[in-house]
């Protein structure tokens, strides 16, 4: 006979001191019915077909299943070790006879405890097993039980699997053995006592549903959920009555995801371009031919390749086509990932107003890097919203692992590429993921690293069944193939496939029969002939050398600062190179004529980025008049160039960043295409003031002398790629790069594997090695059975794991010290003393702080002092935790010493951002 559940054993404490601990029993009830809730109004239709196909019951079936699974959870709490933790809670269990303890009395997590006892019994409650436990479908929700934390435990072996008291006493016999027994069957029976699946579900099903158990995990345990239902429960007729503690629960439930603001994404109907976009009247050729053909091709996910130069409307593009795959993949989220933070910034903005006005129910938009919440816009100090309410993330969503679960969700490519990735919570990422359809931009900005996580990432969403869309200016051939292979290859399709995109055109590739379909090359409003100048330079000979890359940079521009108008662009690929540049330009002309040169790169404060960022705008943006919005902002008038002539001195951060518009562009050499990407910021708007130096496209590429890449570059870019970028471009016919026409061919021809010289092949040997190396990295392809689900999260911080090599960085906050040696914020050391005891509540300094903060090389600080240490009272502030102190002295008023470390100096100049000489 079954025991009576004993509702003494606690489950939640903290925050009931005047209540009283909360059952065990009555929150894993909480959980079930969350967890009913969330597949009824939170997951997508093609979510729910997933879990339920993946252990091939019906729908309905699934539902159950994944209640009652929520609700073990935390069978692992009834065990010793867990109610010890509360000796006030626990007092009279631990001295009841029926519950004794162990000898060993060491701690053991409660969910390691889930995953232990969980598979038994389940199969005493009918669930098929095997001697091998990788063979059992118990074992596998055992599994999934223990990863309600973040991480899959280690599989069981046979004997732990049918004895686990017994192998392991720490979890407690006797009447810890039957009461987690009864809890079981408790649940099972408020669950409508589902029956055992048929069959061993596919890693896809497994991380979805896992990560609906913790999300309803979550909600379950939030405080005033579990106040609430501890009152209700405290006062009701009978405690004990668990049927009727199940139906609280179920009422409470749908405003519990409310107010956190989780909700499948609606969207208006819009059966064509123009529903969704009526601004656009006449769309360009590449939106009007996806949205002619796309909506009869599909009939389900898919993957689609978007390849067209930049200007093209991509965006709206893409938009568009997910409407249209998400709506025939039962996937209606949205989710946007780009290569860089400035970019991701800037498109958030844009997919705030455009589902404001698409979606027909409030969806929150969030942002999801690093430094997002630095973002004034999307952070504002104050309770002032100005963007559309229903659009607006509150912070619960905006928590840790929570972002993707948004029903759209803006982002940088590593916050997706993070779920390729074994780290802790990734099925939070896959939760999210799998609801959407799923966006890349700049598919191409990636090394081969970046690219082998990519694959991993499409191999899973192409078994998931998620939408994908990658849009590129510049997709080689052989990349489009291996994204697109990668894709088909996860949606179960091993047949090879070779893609050969139409530039500018668009590829689909069907999930459910790998069909590939592909567009014919499409008109473009882009069209144009753009001359490209060569100069070989001596890269780093003094100005007075007429050979020299600073001496052609002047007479380059000349004829600009002749005429006394326009506006140009030089790209540098080193931040030393923009900075001995903009300092050279800013003393190479003098007198009214003399240009206003501004300089844009990575190794700027925040703050000073953003301001200097907005100036570009305004001054070389896409031409906007000023205007005044019925609600009251102003908004002023941008592309407005200034009666001065304007040389915008950049390097990378220029290329993807920035909608700006140039009379005519320079370029030190890269690879062909980020020179492409260059190009398309020359003559990219209608103007009506072109100055007659600059009639027609064009761009100066300055090549070094000698060996590429020169010295001062270090390995930015391959020897191999710069030579055959080279020889690429002096084999345009006349100079001239026909656009679109030729793109395709000249990144085919400079991306194409080489193997007969010793440039090419170390560039391919690199390239094999970084995707080897990316292979050790990736959780484990779904193209084979996943019977242990542990190598999926073995990484318990996230910060161990790189989605870019390379990219290992710190951040410094430039500070100036007195004679004393204490840091000031301001340059005078005297006005702004560095704040050491900050509330960690105090989001308005912490963000003031972040914003003058730089991102460097870690290297930079290898044998650091003891001055560069920050306050010890910040190690419990997360943004501040790793943040190092760059100390510049001042010796007296206006006298400033570089901080010097490894023979190297480094100031914060106001001009030229950080400088390390």
């Amino acid at each position: 006979m079954r025991p009576p559940i004993d509702d003494r054993l606690w489950g939640k404490s903290d925050g009931l001191e005047d209540m009283g601990p909360y059952p065990v029993i009555s929150h894993l009830i909480d959980t079930a019915a969350i967890a009913g809730q969330l597949w009824d109004n939170y997951l997508t239709a093609g979510q729910r077909d997933i879990i339920a196909k993946g252990w091939g019951v019906t729908e309905a079936h699934a539902r159950q299943l994944v209640m009652f699974w929520a609700g073990l959870h935390d069978l692992g709490k009834l065990c010793p070790a867990f109610q010890r933790q509360d000796q006030e809670a626990a007092a009279a269990l631990l001295k009841d006879p029926a519950y004794p303890v162990p000898d060993d009395r060491s701690s053991i997590r409660h969910e390691r405890v889930s995953h232990l006892t969980a598979p038994s019994l389940l199969v005493q409650a009918g669930y098929p097993t095997s001697s091998r436990p990788l063979r059992s479908i118990a074992h596998q929700i055992g599994q999934i039980l223990g990863g309600h934390h973040g991480t899959y435990g280690n599989a069981l072996n046979a004997r732990t699997l049918t004895g686990p008291e017994d192998q392991e006493p720490r979890v407690g016999a006797a009447g810890w053995s039957a009461q987690r027994a009864a809890h079981l069957h408790t649940v099972h029976d408020l669950c409508g006592s589902p029956e055992p699946p048929t069959q061993f579900a596919p890693g896809g099903a497994c991380v979805i549903a896992t990560g609906l158990i913790v999300l309803a995990d979550w909600l379950a345990s939030r405080l005033g959920w579990v106040r609430a239902r501890h009152w209700e429960r405290q006062h009701s007729p009978d405690p004990r009555d668990w049927s009727a503690h199940a139906e609280r629960a179920q009422k409470a439930a749908p405003q519990a995801i409310a107010e956190v603001q989780l909700a499948a994404a609606v969207w208006k109907p819009a059966e064509s371009f123009t529903d969704m976009f009526p601004s656009i009247t006449d769309p360009y050729p590449l939106q009007a031919d996806l949205a002619e053909h796309l909506p009869a091709l599909v009939d389900g996910p898919g993957l689609l390749v978007i390849t067209a130069p930049t200007g093209d409307g991509k965006t709206e593009t893409a938009l568009f086509a997910a409407h249209v795959l998400g709506h025939a993949a039962h996937t209606e989220g949205l989710g946007v990932f780009l290569p860089t933070m400035a970019t991701t910034d800037a498109l958030h903005a844009r997919i705030t107003e455009h589902v404001a006005q698409a979606a027909s129910i409030p969806m929150p938009v969030t942002l999801l890097h690093s430094m997002a919440w630095l973002n004034a816009d999307y952070n504002p100090d104050t309770d002032r919203i100005l963007t559309d309410a229903s659009t607006v993330a509150a912070e619960w969503i905006k928590g840790r692992h929570r972002g993707l679960l948004a029903g759209v969700a803006v982002g940088t490519w590593d916050t997706a590429a993070l779920a390729a990735l074994p780290v802790r919570y990734n099925v939070m990422r896959w939760l999210g993921l799998t609801g959407k359809t799923v966006i890349i931009d700049e598919a191409h900005a990636y090394d081969a690293y970046g690219h082998r996580l990519t694959e991993r990432l499409l191999e899973w969403l192409g078994h998931t069944q998620t939408p994908v869309i990658l849009l590129s200016a510049t997709l080689t051939g052989s990349i489009a193939t291996r994204l697109a292979a990668a894709y088909r290859t996860g949606a179960g399709h091993t047949s090879p496939v070779t893609i050969a995109p139409t530039y500018p055109g668009w590829t689909h590739i069907d999930a459910t029969t790998g069909t590939v379909t592909t567009s014919e090359t499409l008109p473009t409003t882009r069209a144009r002939r753009l001359a490209v100048n060569l100069h070989h330079v001596h890269h780093q000979a003094s100005p007075t050398n007429p050979d020299s890359r600073l001496a052609t940079l002047t007479r380059t521009l000349q004829p600009m600062i002749d005429e006394g108008r326009g506006c140009a662009a030089i790209v540098c690929n080193t931040v030393a190179d923009a900075q001995t540049t903009a300092r050279h330009l800013r003393s190479a002309w003098s007198g009214p004529s003399a240009p206003l040169v501004q300089l844009l790169h990575a190794r700027m404060p925040a703050r000073q980025r953003q301001g200097v960022t907005r100036r570009i705008e305004n001054w070389a943006g896409k031409p906007r008049a000023a205007r005044t919005t019925p609600d009251g902002p102003y908004t002023p008038a941008r592309g407005r160039r200034p009666p001065r002539p304007v040389i915008v001195v950049a390097t990378q951060v220029i290329e993807q960043s920035l909608d700006v518009d140039f009379d005519h562009v320079i370029s030190d050499l890269a690879p062909i295409a980020l020179l492409l990407q260059r190009a398309g910021r020359c003559h990219r708007h209608p103007r009506t003031d072109r100055p007659a130096w600059a009639p027609t496209p064009a761009m100066t590429v300055l090549i070094p002398t000698g060996n590429l890449p020169p010295p001062r570059w270090g390995t930015v870019y391959s020897e191999n790629l710069l030579t055959r970028t080279v020889t690429a471009i002096q084999g345009l016919t006349s100079g001239i790069c026909a656009i679109p026409e030729d793109v395709q061919a000249l990144v085919d021809q400079v991306y194409a594997a080489d193997w007969t010289t010793t440039a090419g092949t170390n560039d391919l040997a690199t390239e094999q090695a970084m995707r080897a190396l990316a292979d050790t990295a990736t959780i484990p392809t779904p193209t084979r059975p996943i019977r242990d689900l542990h190598p999926l999260t073995t990484i318990d911080d996230e910060d161990l794991l790189v989605t870019r090599l390379g990219a290992d960085s710190i951040r410094v906050l430039p500070v100036w010290a007195d004679t004393h040696g204490r840091p000031w914020l301001d340059r005078q050391a005297r006005h702004r003393p560095l704040p050491t005891h900050i509330d960690p509540r105090d989001t308005a300094t912490i963000r003031n702080l972040m914003a003058h903060t730089v991102q460097v090389d870690h290297r930079w600080l290898q044998g650091r002092g003891a001055d560069t240490s920050t306050p010890t009272t910040w190690r419990d502030i997360g943004a501040l935790r790793d943040v190092l102190l760059l100390p510049q002295r001042v010796t007296s008023p206006g006298r400033r010493r570089p901080y010097q470390l490894n023979g190297k100096t480094h100031h914060l100049s106001r001009l030229d951002g950080l400088v390390r000489e």
